[in-house]
C-alpha cells in the first residue's frame, strides 16, 4: 500500500512539473482546432499527448485554455450553438424546463442509439459527461432526461449564436432623386453612407451642422480636415448622425454617435488656401459603446484599392448639404446629390485654377457647364465601378 501511495505522489509531481514547463507561447500554439499528432491519446482541439517519464505507456491529453475532458473535446467557453448545433461542444446540461441531463455514460442509456459507448462517441461529442449534444442532426442540441420511470429526449436550454451579417459596402437601393437647381434631392437610401457632422454651439444652445462625411467602416467616418480648422479638434463637442435625410428633422432611420477621436492627415495645411492633404478620420461610438449597425439607411462606402487610377471623364457622384449658390449664407436643409465628371489635373490647373491651389493629392470634378460641383452639393462620395 505504501508503494502505491509513493508511486501516485510521484506521478502527480511529474505531471505538475511537465505542465508548468510548457510556456505561454506553447499553450497558445496548442489553441488551434486541429488534432494532435499523437494519435495514441486521440487529443483534439490542439491538445498535446504527454506521457510520464517512468511509465511511457501511460498517456494523457494536456488541454489548451478553454478546453477540458479526457481528449480536450469539451469547449468550456462556448455559450451558444451555430446552425443546428451538431458541432456544439459546450457545457450546458439542462433542458428548457431546467431538468438536469443524464450523463451519456449512464447505464440506462446502453440500449439507446446514442451513448458514451458507441464506436464514434468522440466524434459525436459523447463521453463521461451530461452536456447537451446533437449526435443525430436534429434541429437543436438535446439530451436525455429521467422523468419518473421514463427516459426521454428533450431539447436543451441553449441559445443560437447571433452572427453579424457581412457588410455590403457600396450597395444601395435604386436611386431616388428629385431634381432641383445645383443638384437633386436624394433619399437617404440612395446615399446610405452619408454621415452628418454637428458641433455643439454654446451660443445657440444646440448642435450646428459642420460638414458631411462618408462611413468607411462601422466605427470610422472619412471627412475633410478643414472642417475642424475653426472649431478645434476636441472630439467631445462633435456628434455624428447616420441615416439622416434632412438637417432640421429627425426620424427612426437615424443612428447617432459620439466622437471618440479625430485624426487629421499629418500633412494637412491651409495656410495658403490650398487645403493640402485635406482629409480626416473620425472614430465614432454610440452611448452604449457600439459602432454603426448596417441597415437599409446606413451602409459603408467601399474604399478604392491602393493603386487605383481614376481616368479623366470618369462619372462620379457628389452628395451632401452644399449651398445652392455661392452667395448663399445657409446650407441646404435637404440631402442632395449630383453627377460630375473627373477633370484632368492639367486642365484644372491651366484653365480653372493655378499650380498652388491644385496639387497631386486632389481630385478635380464638375459637369461641363459647371452647374453642379462639390460646393453646391457636398463631398465626392462615389465613383461608378464600371467606369472608374
Amino acid at each position: 500500500m505504501k508503494l502505491l501511495i509513493i508511486i501516485s505522489v510521484m506521478l502527480g509531481a511529474l505531471v505538475t512539473s511537465l505542465e508548468s514547463a510548457l510556456t505561454r507561447q506553447q499553450r497558445h500554439m496548442l489553441s488551434s482546432k486541429h488534432k494532435s499528432g499523437h494519435q495514441e491519446c486521440n487529443c483534439v482541439n490542439g491538445g498535446t499527448c504527454i506521457s510520464y517519464q517512468l511509465f511511457s505507456r501511460i498517456n494523457r491529453c494536456l488541454c489548451p485554455k478553454g478546453y477540458s475532458g479526457q481528449h480536450c473535446e469539451i469547449d468550456t467557453e462556448s455559450q451558444c450553438y451555430t446552425e443546428n448545433g451538431q458541432d456544439y461542444r459546450g457545457t450546458v446540461s439542462k433542458n428548457k424546463k431546467n431538468e438536469e441531463c443524464l450523463s451519456w455514460d449512464s447505464p440506462s442509456l446502453i440500449r439507446r442509439d446514442y451513448h458514451a459507448g458507441v464506436r464514434n462517441a468522440l466524434q459525436l461529442g459523447l463521453g463521461k459527461h451530461n452536456y447537451c449534444r446533437n449526435p443525430d442532426g436534429k434541429a437543436t442540441p438535446w439530451c436525455y432526461i429521467k422523468r419518473g420511470y421514463r427516459t426521454l429526449e428533450t431539447d436543451c436550454d441553449i441559445q443560437l449564436c447571433h452572427t453579424e451579417r457581412e457588410p455590403t459596402c457600396g450597395q444601395r437601393r435604386s436611386s431616388k432623386y428629385f431634381k432641383i437647381v445645383g443638384g437633386s434631392i436624394a433619399a437617404i437610401e440612395s446615399q446610405p453612407w452619408i454621415a452628418t457632422i454637428f458641433h455643439y454651439s454654446r451660443k445657440m444652445g444646440q448642435n450646428k451642422f459642420v460638414c458631411g462625411g462618408s462611413l468607411i467602416d462601422p466605427c470610422w467616418v472619412l471627412t475633410a480636415a478643414h472642417c475642424f480648422s475653426q472649431l478645434g479638434m476636441d472630439s467631445s463637442g462633435y456628434t455624428v448622425v447616420l441615416g439622416k435625410s434632412k438637417l432640421d428633422a429627425t426620424d427612426d432611420k437615424e443612428q447617432t454617435f459620439q466622437v471618440e477621436r479625430i485624426i487629421n492627415h499629418h500633412e494637412y495645411s491651409d495656410e495658403r488656401g490650398d487645403f493640402n492633404s485635406d482629409i480626416a478620420l473620425m472614430k465614432i461610438k454610440s452611448a452604449s459603446g457600439h459602432c454603426a449597425v448596417e441597415s437599409e439607411y446606413v451602409k459603408t462606402i467601399c474604399l478604392p484599392s491602393e493603386n487605383l487610377v481614376l481616368r479623366d471623364n470618369s462619372q462620379c457622384e457628389v452628395s451632401g448639404y452644399g449651398k445652392e449658390d455661392n452667395w448663399d449664407i445657409y446650407y441646404s436643409k435637404i440631402l442632395k446629390t449630383a453627377n460630375v465628371n473627373l477633370i484632368s489635373q492639367s486642365l484644372c490647373r491651366d484653365e480653372y485654377y493655378d499650380q498652388t491651389r491644385v496639387n497631386d493629392n486632389m481630385v478635380c470634378a464638375g459637369d461641363v457647364q459647371w452647374k453642379s460641383d462639390a460646393c453646391k452639393v457636398g463631398m465626392l462620395t462615389f465613383c461608378f465601378k464600371t467606369i472608374c
